[in-house]
């Protein structure tokens, strides 16, 4: 698990409405990351992710402002109910896994820099 730039912390704020109309809450605004190390295991998500039934959140309609559509999986982190984000426009590979909830997962579960986290995805 790792801190990331502080971009989901800004697009979960800009997309709240729009998240909330697909799961029904407003997601804590920010994302939990986890980098994925091993190969083997990024190939074994990605395939995952493509056999599982995908949520579409719409970017929110700004003037001058270029957003995509946000891809939603739902995922159990420590028997919690999570949601895996993939963002159309994205600075991340499938080697790092961001999370949102609708609370804080770092207070939460008292998560820092470096804790292994294991997340369980049904494909």
């Amino acid at each position: 698990m790792f801190s990331g730039k502080g971009e989901g912390s800004f697009f979960m704020s800009i997309y709240s409405k729009e998240f909330r109309k697909v799961l029904a809450f407003n997601p804590y605004p920010g994302t939990l990351n986890i980098k994925i190390e091993d190969n083997n295991l990024v190939n074994e998500y990605s395939n995952c992710l493509k056999k599982m039934k995908a949520m579409t959140v719409e970017p929110p309609m700004i003037p001058g402002a270029k957003l995509g559509k946000v891809l939603v999986y739902s995922a159990k982190l420590n028997d919690l109910e999570v949601y895996i984000v993939r963002p159309a426009i994205t600075v991340y590979k499938f080697d790092v896994i961001e999370i949102i909830a609708e609370k804080n997962l770092r207070e939460l579960l008292g998560l820092k820099d470096g804790d292994v986290i294991q997340v369980e995805l049904e494909c």
